[in-house]
């Protein structure tokens, strides 16, 4: 394969933009792309990773009224990407509220040399290909599905001058009409697929970013915690939420890594960047209960010394007792399960979930009795839904959260692209097409309060209202049941409080807030650890 040595890759993750209302400003790792370097690297191809979220000085700052700008400025992304002189730009766009700035990096490219050839991949690119074409003549390629190979196939065709866009899973504009290739069939074996491109970044920089706050994930107090990365060991999902999206630019088919995979990759991330915390990032890590129990058998044999989370949720009813006693032995320290109701109609006829809620609370017991810390993902305002049925919903996270310390998380019904949830939110005219990067980051930041058949938007904003201050009071609650039972914490609380007011550090609601959460009252994951070092 000496011959794709000539062509020089850039893989770039743009600037972020985050708009009032969004989320706040944080840059996660960049996984696909140092999958898409390490297939390339694997095939003798030069690429190098561009990562414009985390290399300035200041990593955030006010691009306009309103706007957030997270990275380098527009500036330094155009001398950065002229001085490495590729070839080819393959530019990543990881959520759809960032196609502006996707669109944007590749009107630089083209500004800088017109001859480069710029290639766009992501969920959005796979579901809604044609949205960067319309919007701009500065990319030549839209990827559909799993890139690795697709861009792969893009370089050897460059290198053999043959035409680069007749291969599968590409879109373009073919003399102002967009054409769509068939789509490429999925990667069988991920075990095929060599470990990411590490080497291609400087991890430090993300480490960095972890401790100064700029994270998308939950901030642990374990020793080293800020050692962070994020796997995915499975692609696919055989389900059929209607909210979701994951089936369709991962498929619908189970794919995974094996066992033995996953346990090579953790070991090298541990002894070649002393890595101590990883972040699971499946959909679906328990949907093989055997393969999984080996991972976890396997964390122990090789004494691996890591902790570890969910954080894009696991499914409750592949949770058993023993399960969760072992994820506790690996490191375990969050277990966040996607419950999305709390009302078991709404579960089988709405989303489709396939889930029953009784497995949802014997899963938060198992955890609370191995003292693992727990979340639940939940989710109102869907069409069909009635206020009675969300206000079910409100009622179930707040008991979780009461009785088996299951920290709730309640979101609006978001329609994003491509999903069943905005085909049924079009039909009835509440959704609509041509929404700007703005409002979808609005909308997926649970800002889509809008009327529908059973309920309306105000109707919405009092179940946010009872959650919240549902909230509070548990709150109280656990900080009372707390200092009950540990007199001597309290005392301890105090104490320290005084010892800050008289070195002149304000003593305000906020700080008291903190100190109790720091304590363990509120059960939240991100401080709770902190009480079993102390």
């Amino acid at each position: 394969m000496e011959k794709n040595k000539n062509i020089k890759v850039l893989l770039v993750r743009p600037p972020s933009r985050h708009v009032e209302g969004s989320a706040k400003p944080s840059a996660g790792f960049p996984l696909g792309l140092l999958y898409l370097a390490a297939v390339l690297e694997k095939n003798s191809c030069q690429v190098k990773i561009y990562d414009a979220q985390i290399n300035a000085a200041e990593p955030v700052y006010p691009q306009a009224e309103g706007v957030i700008h997270m990275g380098d400025n527009w500036e330094v992304v155009r001398e950065k990407i002229e001085k490495n002189n590729p070839d080819l730009v393959g530019i990543t766009c990881s959520f759809s509220t960032q196609m502006d700035n996707t669109i944007k990096t590749a009107e630089i490219v083209k500004g800088i040399n017109k001859k480069i050839i710029t290639v766009v991949g992501g969920p959005h690119a796979t579901v809604r290909p044609e949205d960067f074409l319309i919007k701009t003549k500065a990319i030549d390629i839209v990827v559909r599905g799993e890139g690795e190979y697709i861009l792969l196939d893009i370089v050897r065709a460059i290198e053999a001058k043959t035409d680069f866009r007749n291969g599968d899973g590409i879109v373009f504009n073919d003399g102002g009409s967009i054409k769509i290739n068939q789509q490429r069939h999925f990667i069988e074996d991920l075990d095929e697929l060599p470990f990411p491109a590490y080497h291609l970044i400087n991890l430090e920089d993300y480490f960095s970013l972890y401790v100064r706050g700029f994270t998308p994930r939950p901030v642990f107090s374990l020793e080293n915690s800020h050692r962070e990365v994020s796997l995915i060991t499975s692609r696919g999902c055989p389900f059929n939420c209607i909210f979701c999206s994951i089936h369709l630019h991962m498929g619908k088919k189970w794919r995974f890594h094996s066992a033995g995979y996953v346990l090579r990759h953790l070991s090298f991330l541990e002894s070649e960047y002393a890595v101590k915390h990883i972040h699971f990032e499946d959909d679906n890590l328990t949907l093989d209960i055997n393969r999984f129990n080996e991972i976890l058998n396997g964390i122990l044999s090789k004494n691996l010394r890591i902790n570890w989370d969910t954080p894009n949720g696991i499914r409750a009813d592949r949770i058993t007792k023993d399960i969760v006693t072992q994820c506790k032995k690996t490191g375990c320290v969050y277990l966040i399960f996607g419950v999305e109701s709390g009302n078991q109609y709404v579960l089988d006829n709405i989303i489709c979930k396939s889930l029953n809620l009784e497995h949802v609370e014997r899963a938060a017991i198992f955890c609370k009795e191995a003292s693992i810390d727990a979340g639940a993902f939940f989710v109102i305002g869907f069409p069909g839904e009635t206020s009675k049925q969300m206000d079910d919903t409100v009622n179930f996270a707040l008991r979780l959260q009461k009785k088996y310390d299951v920290f709730p998380g309640l979101f609006i019904a978001t329609p994003l692209p491509g999903t069943r949830l905005e085909k049924v939110l079009k039909d009835k005219g509440i959704a609509k097409d041509g929404l700007s990067s703005e409002e979808l980051a609005k909308m997926t930041q649970g800002c889509f309060a809008q009327d529908s058949d059973a309920f309306t938007a105000k109707d919405i904003e009092i179940m946010l209202k009872k959650f919240y201050q549902g909230l509070k009071i548990n709150f109280v609650y656990n900080c009372v049941k707390f200092f009950l039972f540990n007199p001597v914490a309290l005392v301890s609380l105090f104490s320290h409080l005084w010892n800050l007011q008289k070195t002149g550090v304000k003593v305000d609601k906020k700080l008291l807030i903190g100190k109790l959460e720091y304590k363990n009252c509120f059960k939240k994951p991100s401080q709770r650890r902190i009480m079993e070092n102390e």
